[in-house]
């Protein structure tokens, strides 16, 4: 009966053992989780701000492009009324003049 119980005793103390193993691996297990969670995070958090970063560049390029496609359109157009002005200047007052003595 002695040998029984010894039996069972050693059974309960490596059941006891193993149930601690396990709970030491599922604890180890889940700290591995939660760091390479926390790295998964801080990856796709550099990464996102890595986007956000260029395609903020990418906008501030293609403002800047617009922008001097307007100033230039804008010089063009003052280029355009100076050179009008300088060649129609005399028909232009005649023009108005003309205007004003028939009335």
């Amino acid at each position: 009966m002695e040998k029984v119980i010894n039996h069972l005793y050693e059974i309960e103390r490596k059941a006891t053992q193993i149930l601690e193993r396990a709970n030491a691996e599922k604890t180890e297990l889940f700290e591995e989780n939660e760091k390479a969670i926390a790295k998964m995070e801080a990856d796709i958090a550099q990464e996102t701000e890595n986007k956000i970063r260029q395609m903020n560049e990418q906008a501030e390029q293609e403002l800047e492009k617009e922008k001097q496609r307007l100033i230039d359109k804008c010089n063009k157009q003052l280029a355009d009324l100076e050179s009008n002005y300088r060649n129609n200047h005399d028909n232009l007052v005649d023009n108005v003049f003309q205007s004003i003595i028939q009335l």
